[in-house]
């Protein structure tokens, strides 16, 4: 009679470790959970091997934001993950890239030049696969997508005048791939950093272009992709 308290004392506390251990998620998750979650990042974009007309712009800043899920798997929450992302990324000019390969049609070379910043446009759907961890949670990222590439109007001046020479604009399909860490700390939020290639197939068009001038070396080469590299850091929250 005596074992019977230890016995209900006993299963009461099995039964609430098992309710502990399926709150507190998969302990090789990193406290990942299965749910939606909204990813918000900032970070630096550079070009990569730069052909065409984003040889003229260099390293700038962006903005993502996405959303992603995660089922639950047999053992705890599941290993791959899908996400929806949009970027949008500022390119400052490359004045003395610029001056080196524009020359008007005429008139003297230009002595100094500025624009606006490029801007570049991507929305891509992407795969994330986790690794196993108890306090960090590495991914692996997979992703397709669509770049739109967006160069400003640069203005110049030289010593028999100012001028304008106008980079038109190039789009396509865009894939990627990349790697990060991330964990989950209190609640629904955790942080994040991961680092991001994407190829953008943007050789419809040309690159830097009159009026009022022509190009020099390679800055009007047609038939060019857009290939970049991203470094950013975040916040996630789990939303449901």
């Amino acid at each position: 009679m005596r074992s019977r308290p230890f016995l209900v004392v006993g299963a009461a506390l099995v039964s609430f470790s098992h309710i502990a251990r399926a709150q507190s998620g998969d302990r090789l998750a990193g406290g990942l959970r299965a749910g939606d979650y909204v990813r918000i990042s900032g970070g630096v974009t550079t070009p990569v091997n730069p052909q065409g007309s984003l040889k003229d712009w260099s390293t700038g800043t962006g903005l993502n934001v996405g959303w992603e899920n995660w089922q639950q798997g047999g053992t705890g929450v599941g290993r791959l993950g899908i996400s929806i992302n949009l970027s949008y990324t500022l390119l400052p000019l490359d004045e003395s890239q610029f001056l080196s390969d524009f020359t008007p049609i005429q008139g003297a070379k230009p002595t100094s030049a500025h624009a606006s910043d490029a801007g570049i446009l991507e929305l891509a759907t992407n795969l994330r696969l986790r690794i196993p961890s108890p306090l960090i949670i590495p991914t692996i990222n997979f992703g397709v997508g669509f770049m739109n590439w967006m160069p400003a109007t640069i203005d110049y001046n030289s010593p028999t005048g100012a001028g304008s020479a106008k980079q038109r604009h190039r789009s396509g399909a865009e894939l990627t791939i990349g790697g990060g860490v991330e964990r989950h700390l209190v609640d629904r939020y955790g942080v994040f950093a991961e680092a991001v290639y994407a190829y953008g197939f943007t050789s419809i068009g040309q690159g830097s272009a009159a009026p009022g001038g022509v190009c020099g070396t390679n800055s009007c080469d047609v038939l060019k992709n857009t290939s970049i590299a991203t470094l950013r850091g975040g916040v996630s929250v789990r939303v449901r």
